[in-house]
């Protein structure tokens, strides 16, 4: 399907436009700013990776497996520093962390999408998005709530793993009755979550131009 590929690809590219505005933000030492550019970075060459190898008709579920992994330990750690249940959030990733591991070496294996881990780490980030706009709407730290970075994060947090927490759940009979359909959705997804990383980078930016 000629769309599904075009979409294949604008979703790939979409990471460069919050690339080029992070590189705004080269001044900025903030921790957000710093593995919100790492996580960029990453999903750039996880992206690159899959479709070179996809071309040689290698599995690429190793690669996903593993961008999926990291990205969800990124914006977790970003989580951890924002909210206040730290202790809580440290037991709670090592826990996560432990079920990834027995996931991929005993029940699926490295070359199968991990359905039930990725699905359990949509749910905590999904729950970490809501308890962090409910803390925000409790504190109010500023009138002007949306230049602050982290809500687009949280943003992008919240519509790219709601989405996909539907897809992971459906996965197995999505793959077999409409499995570029499911792929289309989820490069949707990902280029939404990149549209609100780039207004998060570009906002730090200009918080940062009317600082000085």
């Amino acid at each position: 399907m000629l769309f599904g590929i075009i979409l294949a690809y604008v979703s790939v590219g979409s990471v460069l436009i919050p690339l080029v505005l992070a590189s705004f933000n080269w001044q900025n030492r903030s921790f957000e700013i710093r593995g919100l550019s790492i996580l960029l970075l990453t999903s750039l060459i996880c992206d690159a990776s899959s479709m070179l190898l996809s071309r040689y008709h290698i599995n690429t579920m190793p690669i996903v497996n593993f961008y999926l992994f990291a990205q969800f330990v990124i914006l977790y750690l970003l989580f951890m520093r924002k909210l206040e249940i730290k202790n809580f959030l440290r037991v709670l990733l090592v826990l996560f962390c432990i079920l990834c591991l027995i996931d991929i070496s005993v029940f699926q294996g490295p070359y199968v999408l991990d359905t039930f881990s990725h699905i359990v780490g949509n749910l905590i980030l999904m729950a970490l998005s809501l308890y962090y706009f409910y803390t925000l709407l409790k504190e109010l730290p500023t009138t002007y709530i949306h230049r602050l970075p982290f809500v687009w994060i949280s943003f992008a947090a919240l519509a790219y793993y709601s989405g996909n927490f539907f897809l992971f759940l459906l996965n197995n009979y999505l793959l077999k009755e409409a499995g570029s359909i499911a792929w289309m959705l989820h490069n949707g997804l990902n280029i939404t979550k990149n549209v609100f990383f780039a207004i998060a980078l570009w906002q730090a930016y200009h918080n940062r131009k009317l600082s000085t």
